[in-house]
């Protein structure tokens, strides 16, 4: 498969192809954005790129068929090492870099990267959640950032720069990635036959779906649930009114939750669906109080423009408001990933929201609950 199969991200692409021609590839990059976009895709695609038997580095263009090709394409290859996130776990642990009990410092990416290529050429590394590295697990990667082993390259996989420790980011090349447009959100999922299936079921419009994904395939498929979908809708409503704690709608969305399966990180990330749409409501609230273009998503428009009508003629208090309740639901999320007790934390997330709206929480400069 060549770079034209891979849906958006010339830019980035245009970038490494200017660094490969230049002799000046990094041994470390950063690739940033928003979940679900391509990013995995990506760094695999130049895996097989640096690692093709057929075309030279110099071009930077996979063959797709040949030994290495194939062999990324499995996941097989000798000289590719993946790291990502256990679902048990709320951070990447440090065993993932330096190995466990009598193999420490003998398993592990650290110790994996820095060994001879197998079959020449170079060690590639992939580490997804890099949202998710502690100071500790951060720490076991410092001296292969500073002095990387000879013909070595990491990739990290994260949602935005300001969720990487100081330790990653400066060390490594940022590339950024935008999400990706509707129409190709819709040619993705059209093409990989993801949603296709039992034709008796019900099924989101893949247009709604596209409009809702925020550039994120990830997302579309998330929403793709009918139940789910709906949900959107209902949240949106709830916090379109000011005080999302009112009624019952705390045991709602903790049954929303239970909706994903019994095991815990299955509800988790349920949740965590939960705090990312409600992120992207008020973010979409934000932009339209400070004369941003609405969003093409019906559903969403109309929950904004209810919102932010309370808020006319005053609409800078609505946009500060409006970013303290995006720090509130990152903090949210992140309790949600770090194994907090789920109806506790949805109850406080709720009425600090409700809280917030009516001025009686009084935040300390940009962010009132730190970074997360």
């Amino acid at each position: 498969m060549s770079w034209n199969q891979i849906v958006g991200h010339q830019g980035p692409l245009h970038r490494f192809k200017k660094s490969v021609a230049r002799n000046k590839l990094a041994s470390t990059y950063l690739l940033v954005g928003p979940e679900g976009i391509g990013k995995r895709t990506f760094a695999l695609k130049l895996a097989q790129a640096v690692f093709c038997e057929t075309n030279p580095i110099e071009q930077l263009e996979p063959c797709g068929h040949c030994s290495a090709c194939v062999q990324v394409e499995k996941r097989t290859h000798p000289d590719l090492i993946l790291v990502s996130k256990p679902n048990d776990k709320s951070i990447l642990p440090v065993e993932l870099f330096i190995g466990k009990g009598d193999k420490r410092r003998r398993q592990g990416l650290v110790y994996e990267i820095g060994l001879k290529p197998f079959c020449g050429g170079y060690r590639i590394a992939i580490v997804d959640d890099a949202d998710y590295f502690n100071a500790e697990s951060a720490n076991c990667l410092l001296k292969t950032l500073e002095e990387p082993p000879p013909n070595s390259l990491l990739i990290l996989l994260g949602t935005s720069e300001q969720r990487q420790l100081q330790t990653i980011v400066s060390r490594s090349q940022v590339i950024r990635f935008d999400p990706l447009k509707d129409e190709q959100v819709k040619q993705v999922i059209a093409g990989s036959g993801l949603l296709s299936g039992d034709e008796d079921q019900p099924r989101v419009d893949v247009a709604a779906l596209a409009q809702a994904a925020g550039g994120s395939v990830a997302r579309a498929l998330q929403l793709a649930d009918p139940e789910v979908f709906q949900f959107r809708q209902t949240l949106f409503g709830q916090l379109s009114t000011g005080d999302p704690h009112a009624g019952e709608f705390a045991k709602q969305l903790t049954g929303f939750a239970e909706t994903a399966g019994k095991e815990n990180y299955r509800k988790r990330r349920q949740m965590g669906l939960a705090a990312d749409l409600a992120i992207d409501f008020y973010r979409a609230c934000f932009l339209s109080l400070s004369g941003a273009d609405g969003s093409s998503d019906a559903v969403l428009a109309a929950a904004v423009e209810h919102f932010v009508q309370r808020y006319a003629g005053n609409e800078a208090a609505g946009a500060e408001f409006a970013c303290d309740c995006i720090d509130r639901c990152g903090q949210f999320r992140y309790q949600v990933f770090a194994n907090a007790g789920l109806p506790n934390a949805v109850d406080s997330w709720l009425v600090d929201l409700g809280r917030l709206g009516r001025g009686e929480l009084v935040t300390t400069g940009r962010s009132l609950f730190g970074a997360y």
